[in-house]
């Protein structure tokens, strides 16, 4: 479904987002792209979306070349971004008939899509709710549906659970394998979430500073660490830290030692016969262990041996939601409207009712009338827009 041969993609100022990279996705299959932040992720779907260029390689997905056949490319994928694509101020019923007219369907087919999907994703009675009054897993859903109107044969998910509570993105876990299984479509997506690789992914590629490091199944890449993993963190640091490292290394029973902050990690055979040597080791040294943990390796430990973090502390810094990249700009800076906002989204988080949602529906339409003065209240549920300043096509947004 997707061939990439020595992509390389470098930029204006030099830097070489893409390496030389070359990956392959199987029909039907999940396969999760992991890695730090900058190592290239969002870069290399901007490319395989026809979203950005590329300056060497060759690539091909759903059996086009997205060099040559940009157009038939984004008929048969869909993309769901970090940011959310969907516009607040229409329902849910306008953004997928919006959607659907910008890949030329016809009324009846946009309909009849509109009705099954809304049943898969449950959305069928917030169709025609304005979307502000969604909670966050809903929004997700929706803006999966908007990327699945057309019927795909591949989707791109990059970041899909980012931000949302436990629950939800459990929830949306569930509809991500549904799609795979049921209706055998290929997905690739981004996480930081490794439990979410682990659950979904039949393949997992980690790329770091541009390049794809490793590919495999979890259960392969996991095994691939052999025994236990022994993580330690000392009271202080002491120069005998340096010799109880020292000492690890020259363990015939140690296979690897990682230092990842202030944590030790040491990969053993057998943890239960090691952890009593190292505390003994320890204490030999005069080290205080302030913490001590004994697990099988996880993709953590994967991600950790292949860049040289956790990906707890490589995730991606999520970027601005709309509302507070249009906060501040005209109108009160943001003011009523962003507390009240952040209020709403805080009482719809915990108990999502009714209630709620039209308690904050009013402060909304109050604050759209009287707040400064600038603001006047819409008829038709849009929002003011000025009127000088014209969105940008998606041409203009394209890299190089």
């Amino acid at each position: 479904m997707i061939q990439v041969s020595g992509l390389t993609k470098i930029f204006e100022d030099g830097n070489k987002a893409i390496d030389d990279l070359s990956l392959e996705v199987k029909q039907g299959e999940i396969l999760a792209l992991l890695g730090p932040n900058g190592a290239g992720k969002t870069t290399a779907i901007r490319v395989l979306t026809t979203l950005s260029g590329f300056d060497e390689g060759e690539v091909e997905v759903a059996g086009h070349n997205v060099d040559r056949e940009p157009e038939a490319v984004r008929c048969t994928i869909g993309l769901v971004a970090q940011q959310t694509g969907v516009d607040y101020f229409l329902t849910g019923r306008e953004n997928l008939v919006l959607q659907g007219h910008m890949y030329r369907m016809k009324k009846a087919d946009i309909e009849q899509r509109i009705k099954e999907l809304a049943t898969y994703f449950e959305l069928d009675s917030a169709l025609d709710r304005q979307v502000m009054t969604y909670s966050g897993g809903m929004r997700r859903k929706l803006d999966i549906a908007t990327a699945l109107i057309h019927r795909p044969k591949l989707l791109f998910l990059d970041e899909p659970t980012l931000g949302l509570d436990i629950k939800s993105r459990q929830n949306l876990w569930q509809y991500i394998d549904k799609l795979n299984k049921e209706q055998d479509l290929t997905i690739l997506l981004t996480t930081h979430y490794l439990e979410e690789a682990d659950h979904l992914s039949h393949r997992v590629a980690i790329i770091n500073q541009g390049k794809i490091q490793v590919v495999d199944t979890p259960e392969n890449l996991k095994n691939a660490i052999h025994g236990d993993s022994v993580i330690l963190n000392f009271d202080s640091e002491s120069p005998a830290v340096g010799e109880f490292t020292y000492a690890l290394h020259e363990d015939p029973d140690v296979n690897d030692v990682v230092w990842q902050n202030d944590s030790l990690h040491v990969y053993v055979d057998n943890g239960g016969v090691a952890v009593p040597k190292f505390v003994r080791l320890a204490e030999e040294n005069g080290l205080v262990i302030n913490s001590l943990s004994l697990a099988h390796p996880t993709l953590d430990d994967v991600f950790l041996k292949y860049t040289g973090t956790t990906l707890d502390e490589a995730v991606e810094e999520e970027g601005d939601e709309w509302w507070h990249q249009w906060a501040g700009k005209g109108g009160g800076g943001g003011g009523k409207w962003q507390k009240n906002w952040e209020q709403w989204q805080d009482k719809l988080e915990e108990t999502g009712s009714d209630e709620d949602k039209a308690d904050w529906q009013q402060q909304w339409q109050q604050w759209q009338g009287n707040d400064d003065g600038s603001q006047s209240k819409p008829t038709d549920g849009t929002a003011n827009v000025d009127s000088n300043k014209q969105p940008q096509s998606a041409s203009q947004n394209k890299g190089k």
